[in-house]
């Protein structure tokens, strides 16, 4: 296996150019190291409130030797601040390409690079993507996708909407992330009750309550780049859920174990829907749900690369450094598309507490895991919040643990992370989400 398989490198890297990251996490810090290897020139925006929130320690992390210039801010969602400092950044050393992984920034920053007029993922497509209901809005007007919503301020909307479609019906926020405040809604008694929680937390649904309809078929997403008006089809991901919480992600393997008619028929509707938001350039990760019938569906659109640890799942499963090809594509080169040569499947699974519970007073000994399972676990890691009781887990921010296994085949990679959650929650003595 080479160690960068999904790219050429038609242009010659004898300039050292200005790459600005707008904040960071744990999963996204290899890109500071794909971009110094390239031979630029790194500059990095921190957010300290972010950073607190994610429980990430900037000058704990290895890849911070690769970054040139650190600037700090205390709050990224002070746009203007972040405008302000961005500014400042240009006039010293001119920006040449921006990366922003986090889906609180795509937008802003898209704004500031039209702004400024640095190349960057389109500022009109990245808000309409985060907002949910213009997404299926431009989706349904360009004939790519006729998904049933509504945006609805109370019960009464939500129940004329179920009414007319049948249960069951999701809600979730209309702009959002981390399916947190998503819900898959059985039937009235449970709507009353989703929705009574809705309307008192206006802070997560302060875009608006969507209410669609309730899909079904093979979880999927597609990971997609856009260069110079060429996609570049780097993988289709398998997902998982909780089937306590249809809206809860436990996990993903990549590559997914579908025929090549399946995986085209995703990756055609993956560029459809791009397309239609004319997001022009970037790497984006498209949540599609494939119906028996073959026909794909939207579930949401991110207009980043794949988030958490799935860059690395990627590269794991022998597709090359995917970092690489994100800082190329937002420095505006032009990219030759060359397929990935996955020769292995990598799994995540996820896990948080099914219920509240007491905190545990320690993390149980987990070296069982490389000694039974050897080179087949990549990593497996326990982390408990701050706090005297973990909460119960009900977006992806809630995990408290992850899992990464690959393997040659598809069903032994899945099972050895299921056994490995199972086990460490029977050490816990808590029930976990699974």
């Amino acid at each position: 296996m080479t160690d960068h398989p999904m790219t050429d490198h038609p242009t010659p890297h004898d300039t050292r150019r200005h790459v600005l990251f707008v904040t960071w996490k744990t999963g996204n810090a290899p890109a500071f190291e794909a971009a110094r290897r390239l031979g630029h020139e790194v500059t990095l925006i921190r957010s300290l409130r972010m950073e607190k929130s994610q429980n990430i320690d900037f000058d704990a992390s290895p890849y911070g030797a690769f970054v040139d210039t650190v600037h700090v801010l205390e709050d990224h969602t002070d746009h203007e601040a972040l405008r302000d400092l961005v500014l400042a950044v240009h006039r010293e050393r001119p920006v040449d390409g921006f990366v922003a992984t986090v889906d609180a920034l795509v937008v802003p920053v898209a704004r500031i690079a039209e702004e400024i007029g640095v190349p960057f993922t389109g500022a009109r497509g990245a808000r309409d993507a985060k907002l949910k209901h213009r997404c299926r809005e431009v989706l349904a007007a360009a004939g790519v996708d006729a998904t049933r919503y509504a945006v609805v301020t109370d019960h009464a909307g939500a129940a004329a909407f179920a009414r007319a479609t049948g249960y069951p019906v999701v809600v979730k926020p209309a702009r959002g992330s981390a399916s947190e405040g998503a819900h898959v809604v059985a039937d009235e008694a449970h709507l009353r009750e989703i929705m009574a929680r809705a309307e008192a937390d206006p802070a997560t649904y302060e875009a608006g309550i969507l209410v669609e309809d309730y899909l079904t078929g093979r979880f999927l997403s597609a990971e997609i780049g856009l260069s110079h008006g060429r996609f570049l089809r780097l993988a289709v991901s398998e997902r998982s859920t909780w089937h306590r919480h249809e809206a809860l992600e436990t996990g993903t393997t990549i590559p997914a174990a579908i025929g090549p008619d399946d995986h085209a028929r995703v990756m055609e509707f993956a560029e459809a829907v791009v397309t239609a938001l004319d997001l022009r350039l970037g790497v984006f990760h498209v949540e599609v749900m494939l119906g028996a019938d073959g026909r794909p569906r939207l579930i949401e659109l991110n207009p980043r690369i794949m988030g958490s640890c799935l860059p690395n799942l990627f590269r794991l499963a022998g597709g090359g450094d995917i970092f690489e090809l994100l800082v190329r594509i937002h420095l505006d080169e032009e990219v030759e598309p060359v397929a990935p040569a996955f020769d292995r499947y990598a799994t995540v699974r996820w896990f948080g507490a099914a219920e509240p519970v007491p905190r545990p007073d320690r993390v149980p000994d987990l070296e069982w895991a490389a000694t039974e399972y050897g080179d087949a676990l990549h990593a497996l890691t326990v982390r408990f919040p701050d706090g005297d009781v973990l909460p119960a887990c009900r977006g992806n921010l809630g995990n408290f643990g992850e899992v990464q296994v690959v393997h040659a085949d598809h069903a032994t990679s899945i099972g050895i992370a299921e056994q490995i959650v199972g086990r460490t929650a029977d050490l816990l003595g808590i029930e976990v989400t699974r």
